[in-house]
């Protein structure tokens, strides 16, 4: 495996031709009338003109038995770092971990990776891969961090981004969301052997941090009140649905009458509507089925008959693909369009601020309230696993251990021994006083 340290500089002949490098010299050797001619005549007379690089031969392919193509080093302003990162290149060659630098941007990598990524069975769910691909157009490539080679990024310049992100007044959620797709690039590209390490890893402190923010729900008489004053829109029954079931916007948005039944009183949850398209549920577990309070059957009877008289006043004009919650024309609705239906009833009711996802957790902490047990709470969700339910509402579980742990107490009788242990203990002081 042979290997060139030499010295180069970018000064050119009177015909405008680049000199020559000049090659190390070893102890006792000189260079020859050729390699001086060629030279510019400024490194000859002049150790410290030109910067130090290097050319290494990477031998044959055990496979394909062909020659590899020969490792052309970086430029070095000092020998001893060329000389460092030459013995660092022939280490990596010996071992097989050479990987050959790439001067591809990251701009230029993400769609390669995206488009890769979508190929296998990672591949992001189409509201995930819109988020995505807006984080790359509108903040990573037009960035400085875009512009760059991906072999040349350093930690340094990922956090010269987050700064620059902060500057622009981007939350902490979203510096992270967008940090996320930069580490997911790099990551990739360490497998795709464009880089032989990520300087994306493990930058959890360096980010902005979040703050942990537990919902507050409403109270049952607030979900009361919100719920008559959405009876008078002609959604109401959806919110009502929405309430009672905890199912998510998408979800209620994509709900087919062919997964109603009403005889039984349930319905099944298959599919989920975004602003990206129509899917499955956001989890395998989001697909379920759950049973219906008679509440909601009754909801959901009076519903499709005031559809039904829709559809008879639209007449030919009537638009359906069979979803149970639509325009008065029949065509599915937007999910954007649920979301402000929801604000404007909340403020129409003068209820405390809540989003339409909040419904959801306000369903959760009903089921809570009643003692549900939280892997039930837990399915019917639809969360991938109970540690999920318990992360996210551990905060409400609290007071209703502390509401179990007494209902345990009071079914074991409390005995005379026990009471006057009760209250003879630390209470002596207090009895010999009294026996005075």
């Amino acid at each position: 495996m042979s290997a060139n340290l030499f010295r180069r500089c970018g000064c050119r002949d009177d015909a405008g031709r680049q000199y020559g490098v000049l090659p190390d010299l070893r102890r006792g050797q000189k260079w020859s009338a050729e390699q001086l001619l060629r030279a510019c005549p400024k490194m000859v007379a002049d150790p410290k003109h030109g910067r130090w690089s290097y050319r290494l031969s990477a031998g044959v392919d055990p496979i394909t038995k062909k020659r590899r193509p020969q490792v052309n080093g970086r430029s070095f302003v000092d020998k001893v770092e060329a000389a460092q990162a030459l013995a660092e290149d022939q280490a990596k060659l010996a071992r097989g971990t050479y990987v050959k630098p790439s001067r591809k941007t990251l701009a230029e990598w993400l769609p390669e990776w995206i488009a890769r990524r979508q190929r296998t069975d990672k591949a992001l769910r189409p509201t995930s891969l819109a988020n995505y691909r807006r984080y790359i157009e509108q903040d990573i490539a037009p960035s400085f961090l875009g512009r760059l080679p991906i072999e040349d990024i350093r930690r340094g310049h990922i956090l010269m981004f987050v700064d620059d992100l902060a500057d622009a007044g981007r939350g902490a959620v979203t510096i992270r969301r967008i940090v996320a797709v930069v580490q997911g690039a790099l990551s990739a590209a360490v497998k795709a052997e464009l880089i032989e390490s990520s300087p994306a890893a493990g930058l959890g402190d360096d980010l902005p941090a979040t703050e942990a923010k537990h919902f507050q729900p409403w109270e049952p008489e607030q979900i009361s009140h919100f719920l008559e004053v959405a009876a008078e829109h002609r959604l109401g029954p959806l919110f009502d649905l929405a309430m009672l079931t905890g199912m998510r916007r998408g979800e209620l948005v994509a709900l087919m009458w062919s997964n109603v039944d009403l005889r039984a009183g349930r319905l099944r949850v298959w599919d989920n509507e975004t602003s990206a398209g129509r899917g499955r549920t956001k989890t395998e577990a989001g697909m379920r089925v759950l049973d219906l309070s008679s509440r909601s059957v009754s909801a959901l009877t009076t519903w499709r008959l005031a559809q039904e008289a829709e559809r008879e006043a639209w007449g030919p004009g009537w638009q359906t693909e069979g979803h149970v919650f639509t325009y008065e024309d029949g065509r599915a609705l937007k999910p954007q369009y649920v979301t402000r239906l929801f604000d404007k009833i909340r403020v129409k009711a003068g209820l405390p601020e809540m989003t339409m996802h909040g419904t959801r957790h306000t369903n959760a902490s009903l089921l809570i309230a009643a003692g549900v047990d939280i892997a039930v709470v837990s399915k019917l969700l639809g969360h991938s696993s109970v540690a999920v339910t318990s992360d996210i509402y551990g905060h409400l579980i609290g007071s209703v251990s502390r509401d179990a742990a007494n209902a345990v107490a009071a079914l074991v009788p409390t005995t005379r021994a026990t009471v006057h242990t009760l209250h003879t203990q630390g209470g002596d002081e207090q009895g010999k006083a009294a026996s005075a």
